[in-house]
């Protein structure tokens, strides 16, 4: 018998399934305080939550074993996925169980911003027939902005062309045959797409990249009288910058459903009396639907079942398969694979169309193939960590082992993963990654002490490790370059750990890789941009505990 612990208030079609398994002990225990949260994990198998359940390394600690985590929703923030994976916890998410709720949620608040309709149904209550004071808009002929085409924006965008809007989308990473027959016209400069929409909606997931994307100046960069819809996530929007573009009269309503901190306090921005008539807002309800809540149920609960049981299951948002088996040099390549591609994801200019790699030496020979990791597809581990690094960049920390492969596919990517002989480095692995009018190479490897190591990249042998803040940049190869780089950084304040570079004959460029101490300001990279000694510059980050 396995021991599932509830922790709070799941749909019953999704409890149905927990009460009907003859494999399964059930212990429902809601509202319990930390103290009664440390004592019933000590004998649970598995725990089925939402988001009010904290799972943080204290609650590991007492939970010696719990080995699936099964939230009923999509977001995980109220669980430490890293203590998780340490401890061979597998924890599951619903992602697709909401989709059509978030959808139509979405809708609605674009409809009853354009019309006011909560506002006008405010004033009737009161025992008001003021008609005149609601004049509203319709969305037939109006262009509508999507920010972020995945599942739900795609869905977004297809009830839009009914309701007869011209619709555009905003997702640098979605190659343009994934839209295939949304009918929506990609563009690919934020700030203008802003200045052409008569309603901007916001769908894409919270990472470093989407925080405080439409700050200060983009919300300036809005069209006179536009409407602004957010059901995605909080903190995407400055929602003090569109309380100001409200009150100046500069946007005409705004629609959030989410927020950078919930619930609001009464001094929220939007909340302001002189905007009210102009602010729709609700209380995080987008997926709060009986269909909704019964799918993510559904979806979570069978996942988690199939996980204790040792079947097939799908939304890990963590490993999928057991790293903690493999040697440990081979876990050092997978490492390197998911560094690899963050660092190409951050290179890489324009939609990703095609990611090729090359896995050289006898490290990965057929004998590779033998090795169980119970993947549903037909790709090594290391090509999917590649795939995580990759994609996690711009969609956040949601992707997982298990889902990189498949959403790969979904955005039209195209993977191909094949082997070879080794050549200068006994193992090595290479990868290439094409966008519509970019590429970015990279080659990777393990040393025999275990160190990784990056040793070429866009054709250039260099030598560097992986880590902390980077600083990479292609310059004009020729004397006082590198010293100006070394004073700019000083200038700001950033010490420099390393410092590597390549150069190829005969080109007159130059490949450098700066590790530095501190992050680098965006000013600095704008600098360089406009450096005529410097070709490109990127900065990037990776993340502790790889």
């Amino acid at each position: 018998m396995y021991n599932v612990l509830v922790t709070e208030h799941v749909h019953e079609s999704g409890m149905e399934l927990l009460t009907q398994a003859k494999d399964i002990s059930t212990t429902i225990r809601t509202g319990m305080n930390r103290s009664e949260l440390l004592d019933a994990v000590a004998e649970a198998d598995a725990m089925l939550t939402r988001s009010g359940t904290p799972l943080d390394r204290e609650i590991f600690d007492h939970a010696a074993r719990l080995r699936v985590v099964a939230r009923a929703g999509v977001g995980v923030d109220n669980i430490d996925i890293s203590e998780a994976s340490r401890r061979g916890v597998v924890i599951i998410n619903a992602p697709t169980g909401n989709t059509l709720a978030a959808t139509e949620h979405t809708m609605a608040m674009m409809l009853a911003s354009v019309r006011s309709l909560p506002h006008a149904h405010a004033s009737v209550h009161s025992g008001e027939w003021r008609r005149k004071d609601f004049m509203g808009n319709q969305l037939h002929g109006k262009k509508l902005l999507i920010i972020g085409l995945g599942r739900i924006g795609s869905q977004i965008a297809l009830r839009a062309r009914a309701f007869g809007m011209d619709v555009f989308g905003y997702d640098p990473y979605v190659a343009s045959s994934h839209i295939g027959n949304l009918g929506v016209t990609l563009l690919d400069d934020l700030d203008g797409a802003l200045a052409i929409a008569d309603v901007v909606t916001l769908h894409v997931p919270l990472t470093s990249e989407t925080r405080g994307m439409l700050g200060a100046r983009e919300v300036k960069s809005m069209k006179q009288g536009a409407y602004l819809v957010n059901c995605a996530r909080g903190n995407l929007a400055d929602e003090r910058a569109v309380a100001d573009a409200l009150r100046e009269g500069r946007i005409r309503g705004a629609a959030f459903d989410v927020f950078g901190e919930e619930p609001i306090r009464p001094d929220h921005p939007l909340l302001a009396d002189d905007i009210r008539n102009q602010v729709v807002m609700t209380p995080h309800i987008g997926a709060n639907t009986h269909e909704a809540q019964s799918a993510v149920a559904r979806i979570a609960v069978s996942n988690m079942l199939a996980a204790l049981r040792g079947e097939s299951y799908e939304h890990a948002v963590n490993q999928p398969f057991m790293a903690s088996l493999l040697p440990e040099h081979r876990r050092q390549y997978l490492s390197i694979a998911r560094r690899m591609g963050i660092i190409a994801a951050r290179l890489l200019s324009g939609a990703p169309k095609d990611i090729r790699i090359v896995l050289r030496g006898p490290l990965f020979s057929s004998e590779t193939e033998n090795i169980h990791f119970e993947l549903p597809y037909r790709y090594t581990p290391y090509t999917v960590s590649l795939l995580k690094g990759f994609l996690e960049v711009h969609l956040g920390p949601e992707v997982n082992y298990m889902s990189a492969a498949l959403l790969a596919q979904d955005r039209s990517l195209s993977v191909e993963e094949s082997r070879g002989d080794a050549r200068t480095y006994n193992n090595i692995l290479e990868v290439t990654v094409r966008s519509e009018k970019d590429s970015v190479s990279l080659s990777g490897t393990v040393t025999e002490e275990n160190k990784l190591r990056i040793v070429s990249v866009n054709g250039y042998w260099i030598d560097f490790v992986p880590e902390g803040t980077l600083l990479l940049f292609s310059n004009h190869d020729r004397p006082g370059v590198i010293g100006r780089i070394g004073t700019l950084l000083g200038d700001s304040g950033v010490n420099i750990a390393n410092f590597a570079l390549g150069r190829r004959n005969g080109s007159g460029l130059a490949l450098g890789v700066l590790q530095l101490d501190s992050a680098v300001p965006a000013e600095l990279i704008e600098c360089l941009e406009r450096d005529r000694d410097f070709i490109w510059a990127s900065a990037v980050t990776l993340p502790e505990n790889m």
